[in-house]
């Protein structure tokens, strides 16, 4: 089954996270120096803080977990425009933005170098100016808006790969064999880059490389030590049975490349 992407922008969502970011001291530390760290937007907005608010709010301490706020954000998104939620998606265009493949070849793929099914029959995406990037929750995804449409689309798939890709199994593997576990994320860039890699205008000259569209070794560590490996599974997605043979096969290659240096 193929999930349908759903593109929306949220009056509510909005105002939630522009609090969140304007207020992340008192927001849970992983969200305040991760989503919420928009130190652009944050001074672009700095006006609009009242010590009011901020005292009701370090009173209250509403989010108390990272889990707690990301359900709360994503409660927003699933509200019903009845319940008064001003969703624009069907009159400002943002649905055009949908590219052609990403309802069935980008998802099938993903699907397939994943080694999981979607469990959703939709999945809601919001676009959400003042996060610094964004995330993936469930059956949501809320990230910030870029102008260049390619990397837009790198972004969008980065955040499905992190809706689908098992990491709990991932990151047991790499704390077992004593790899550093950001590793996880560079798989799970990997996958999204491989999936829509295909799907995306190639550089023209002189721009021969677009920041943020191909994983980016000065982020995401063990780059180098896993490209050819995922290039060569992308090519071939029935390479390993299930996700557990392609863990074990990054380690192994990771474990290859440090006994040769």
């Amino acid at each position: 089954m193929i999930p349908n992407i759903e593109f929306a922008v949220s009056k509510a969502v909005n105002e939630f996270c522009h609090i969140s970011v304007l207020y992340r001291e008192l927001m849970p530390a992983e969200l305040a120096t991760g989503i919420l760290d928009n130190k652009t937007y944050e001074s672009r907005n700095s006006r609009l803080r009242h010590e009011e608010l901020r005292l009701q709010l370090q009173k209250l301490r509403p989010f108390p977990s990272d889990l707690e706020w990301y359900e709360f954000a994503t409660g927003l998104m699933k509200r019903s425009p009845l319940g008064g939620l001003e969703a624009l998606s069907t009159k400002s265009g943002i649905v055009d933005l949908e590219w052609f493949p990403i309802s069935d070849q980008v998802l099938t793929l993903l699907s397939s170098l994943a080694k999981r099914p979607w469990t959703t029959d939709r999945i809601r995406v919001h676009f959400i100016d003042s996060l610094y990037g964004g995330f993936g929750w469930n059956d949501c995804i809320g990230f910030a808006p870029f102008p260049d449409i390619e990397v837009q689309k790198k972004f969008l798939a980065h955040e499905l790969s992190e809706l689908i890709t098992p990491r709990r199994s991932l990151v047991e593997a790499l704390r077992e064999a004593k790899l550093n576990l950001e590793i996880a994320h560079t798989v799970v860039d990997l996958l999204a880059y491989f999936s829509v890699r295909d799907f995306l205008a190639r550089p023209v000259f002189p721009s021969a490389v677009k920041k943020g569209i191909k994983p980016n070794p000065n982020y995401y560590p063990a780059v180098e030590g896993l490209y050819l490996m995922f290039e060569c599974y992308a090519e071939n997605p029935g390479t390993y049975q299930d996700f557990q043979g392609l863990v074990q096969d990054i380690v192994a290659t990771l474990k290859e490349a440090s006994i040769i240096q």
